[in-house]
């Protein structure tokens, strides 16, 4: 995993920000990265609705630069990925930032391949965190963020905790 990725600015979509969020662990991105870039989709997504975690979240987005789309949205984007996956991309690319936060795999895909860009998710951010001291556990984490309806996939469980030394 490259440190490097940490020491940037990046792009962050909704699933990342709900699954910390979900596990009291909000505060994170802005502690690991220099800066925290979200579009307006992205925000308008996490605000709509009035779920538990809502206070939290918006606690988040407080620390982060909320940016508007300066151009329409590339079609591509527009017709491969939802609202909010497809401004993040677009983001990165009129911000000049080279790096996203991303679950969902076909939008990490898509931003990894079509567009160059350095992908990471949620797991990648618990592990560095547990790195600098900033969590203790990415096993508790996981457990919360699950305990939370946030999915997270045997695999990927596994692949995060053996990383993490647990």
């Amino acid at each position: 995993m490259s440190a490097d990725f940490f020491s940037r600015p990046i792009v962050c979509n909704t699933g990342p920000l709900i699954a910390l969020a979900r596990a009291g662990l909000a505060r994170l991105l802005p502690e690991i990265f220099p800066a925290v870039l979200i579009p307006e989709a992205v925000a308008a997504e996490l605000l709509a609705k009035d779920t538990a975690d809502r206070e939290q979240i918006a606690e988040a987005l407080a620390s982060v630069k909320i940016i508007p789309l300066a151009a329409p949205m590339d079609p591509l984007l527009a017709s491969e990925l939802d609202s909010g996956e497809a401004a993040v991309i677009q983001l990165a690319r009129e911000q000049s930032v080279s790096s996203v936060l991303i679950d969902e795999k076909k939008a990490r895909k898509i931003a990894a391949i079509i567009y160059q860009l350095e992908v990471r998710g949620t797991a990648a951010v618990l592990i560095e965190a547990k790195i600098r001291a900033l969590i203790s556990n990415v096993g508790d984490a996981l457990a919360a963020m699950s305990a939370g309806g946030y999915f997270i996939g045997p695999q990927l469980r596994a692949e995060c905790l053996k990383r993490a030394g647990e």
